[in-house]
């Protein structure tokens, strides 16, 4: 069976545009086919529109999962469909986004740990791997560290603080120091979330923001959240933490 789904296609080439754009688009879709096979079909459509295995949004709900079927996509979200990339703020062309603001930004968590989380993702990935050449075996690693890394990118600009503010943290790098936190914990994991400004504590739910919707996430920073209130020593937290105590005692 085929459901005519209409699109509206967030448009933008950083090489030629000065503005983005939506372009308008109805396509007839088999229910069983895959969001993927969607966007192959609007390429059809559409020369050389451009996606990467990162997802994007659709009535700004983060998707990221290209396996899902049409007919789940549709008891969601029904058969209008604005696309846009994760944050249009950093469109290169089309949905692909430019991952360097997020890299730069985990870049803060290299002193704790973080080369040796992607590490560990690696030796998971590797270790019924035969290699010849420990040449072979360098690129091999980069390629999955990135590839875990740039895993996390769907949750880093789901929520709208993530998109509209530069210098918020983002729920991808509070799941990020919960890992790092769930292996070492030290003061100074912690000391790298604790800003009140743009800091743990003014998380946003990612289960709202993505589809299929899952809680593992929220709950994971809830709890850390927690932990930052209980256990961080800095003066900031502190403070609040003081504030906020003496207003619940009254």
């Amino acid at each position: 069976m085929e459901k005519k789904i209409n699109l509206e296609l967030f448009r933008f080439d950083i090489k030629t545009d000065y503005l983005p754009y939506f372009a308008k688009l109805a396509i007839k879709m088999d229910l069983q086919k895959s969001l993927l096979d969607l966007l192959a079909r609007v390429q059809e459509d559409v020369s050389e529109y451009g996606y990467n295995a990162y997802g994007f949004k659709i009535n700004g709900i983060v998707v990221f999962d290209f396996s899902l079927k049409i007919e789940e996509l549709i008891k969601n979200f029904g058969c209008e469909w604005k696309i846009e990339p994760l944050n249009p703020h950093l469109a290169l062309k089309d949905l692909i986004i430019d991952v360097k603001p997020f890299l730069q930004k985990i870049e803060l968590l290299r002193r704790v740990g973080l080369d040796e989380l992607a590490q560990d993702e690696v030796q998971s990935v590797l270790k019924d791997a035969e290699f010849r050449g420990l040449e072979a075996l360098d690129v091999e690693t980069q390629s999955i560290k990135d590839a875990f890394l740039l895993s996390f990118l769907p949750f880093a600009y789901a929520t709208p603080l993530s998109v509209e503010n530069s210098d918020y943290l983002g729920e991808a790098f509070f799941i990020l120091v919960a890992s790092l936190y769930a292996k070492h914990k030290t003061p100074e994991i912690l000391e790298t979330i604790c800003s009140l400004e743009n800091g743990i504590l003014n998380a946003q739910s990612l289960q709202t923001y993505l589809f299929p919707q899952n809680d593992k996430f929220d709950i994971c920073i809830d709890a850390l959240k927690t932990i930052v209130f209980e256990r961080s020593e800095n003066p900031k937290i502190q403070s609040f933490k003081s504030k906020m105590l003496k207003k619940l005692n009254f």
